[in-house]
């Protein structure tokens, strides 16, 4: 049996221990790192379905997935519609992925769509389903239903990781920030907001 002045050291232990793990989380959070001055002047559809809400999750820089990345996840349950937030051509796909989990060796399992765009850029659409990509070759059209939201690859929850590039890389400046319709205007998109297609 713990005497009194035992179970208040052990207390005051596991409070300090949930302190400073609330801190890393709120850092984690809130803090971000600089990304690409690149700015895109086109005028984006949010990817998924007109009349849905989706909140974003993780935005640009990031510090847990993102870290000088200008990409934006979107919190969804899995298997939701995702559609082409720009008309463009199917350049690359891969959903032959059933594996997901919050470590980096999951990182190459991620199943995607990449759409090649007029002036030569990418949309990036990553995590789907299995099986989830719905348009394998051709042109696509803003708004069209291109596949199905999942969670493979590096996630913790099932959500669609989107971004547009100018190479196919991670160099910082590949990456281009983009504004979106939404039914609050034509926006940059703002961590731990929703934003409804109109």
């Amino acid at each position: 049996m713990l005497s009194g002045r035992k179970f208040r050291r052990i207390t005051i232990f596991f409070t300090i221990i949930l302190l400073v793990l609330t801190f890393l989380c709120l850092f984690l959070v809130f803090a971000h790192s600089s990304v690409t001055t690149n700015m895109d002047t086109y005028a984006y559809n949010l990817p998924y379905q007109k009349g849905n809400s989706f909140k974003v999750v993780q935005g640009y820089g990031g510090l847990f997935s993102h870290y000088q990345i200008a990409a934006l996840d979107f919190n969804m349950p899995e298997g939701t519609i995702i559609c082409a937030a720009r008309e463009g051509t199917i350049y690359s796909y891969k959903e032959d992925s059933n594996e997901g989990g919050p470590f980096e060796k999951y990182k190459n399992k991620a199943n995607y769509i990449i759409i090649k765009h007029a002036d030569g850029s990418f949309g990036c659409y990553w995590h789907l389903k299995k099986n989830g990509v719905l348009v394998k070759k051709g042109k696509v059209q803003k708004g069209q239903t291109i596949g199905i939201s999942g969670a493979t690859g590096f996630v913790f929850t099932p959500h669609l990781h989107f971004s547009v590039k100018r190479k196919l890389n991670y160099d910082k400046n590949s990456f281009v920030q983009t504004r979106f319709v939404t039914t609050g205007g034509l926006r940059f998109l703002k961590n731990f907001h929703s934003y409804r297609n109109p």
